[in-house]
């Protein structure tokens, strides 16, 4: 009789251990609310050992990493950066516009046919009155000339000239194109040798020059006589290695 009621008593304790087992497998039941799982409970599978990441949280991901980044710069002892540039300036339709080089300017100078071309002049001026006929009143100085270069062409005395014209002996030995001067009218003459160089001769320029420079080469030469005695194309620009006659 005592084990019949050990075996009821062991039955029910079993059934009641089993009544609570399953009660306690309902209690951690996922919680529905409408149908839907809640999203604050992480889910593990058996391929991660980690909860993944609900959509509940990811709207304070991006917030919390700027956080993050603006604290580790101020204990760094460096200052955040804060970006100032909106959208529509860092936009390309507002950019500032690069001007392309011109295709003349853009072009190798040393190319040939770029290079700018200057034009000379070929035209023969008007030689101005020399010591071919009477002493003018004034005289302008053409290119290569100077003062005592006058006097030895127009046999005046040099030192009379200066005076004339106000000039130092330094200032008579300056080269002045333009410079109008007052010739002399008296009997003095320029002292001898009157001429610089021996001439009637046969000159071959070694430098460009003018023909009134190749007549002061002489002295007393009438610029006029030279250019009557050769071919000179452009009076203000004979080539070095030109051979001249000079009377």
């Amino acid at each position: 009789m005592t084990s019949k009621k050990s075996l009821i008593t062991l039955i029910v304790a079993l059934l009641a251990m089993v009544f609570v087992t399953s009660g306690c497998e309902r209690s951690y039941a996922p919680a529905a609310d409408g149908g839907k799982q809640a999203q604050a409970t992480p889910t593990v599978n058996a391929e991660s050992a980690f909860p993944g990441t609900m959509p509940a949280d990811m709207d304070g991901v991006f917030e919390s990493g700027a956080q993050t980044s603006t604290a580790i710069a101020i204990a760094s002892g460096a200052p955040p950066v804060v970006s100032t540039i909106s959208p529509e300036e860092a936009s390309p339709s507002t950019a500032t516009e690069i001007t392309s080089t011109p295709d003349s300017l853009a072009q190798d100078p040393t190319a040939e046919g770029t290079l700018p071309v200057i034009a000379t002049n070929t035209t023969a001026p008007s030689i101005p009155p020399t010591a071919s006929g009477p002493k003018p009143g004034t005289y302008t100085l053409q290119q290569g000339e100077f003062p005592y270069c006058i006097a030895r062409r127009f046999n005046v005395n040099p030192n009379e000239l200066l005076n004339l014209n106000g000039l130092t002996v330094e200032q008579a030995r300056i080269y002045e194109p333009g410079l109008t001067l007052k010739i002399p009218q008296s009997s003095a003459t320029f002292p001898a040798p009157r001429a610089l160089n021996i001439h009637p001769v046969s000159y071959t320029t070694t430098r460009v020059m003018t023909l009134y420079g190749v007549a002061c080469y002489f002295g007393d030469v009438d610029p006029n006589a030279i250019s009557s005695s050769n071919t000179i194309p452009n009076l203000f620009n004979i080539p070095a290695g030109t051979t001249l006659n000079i009377p």
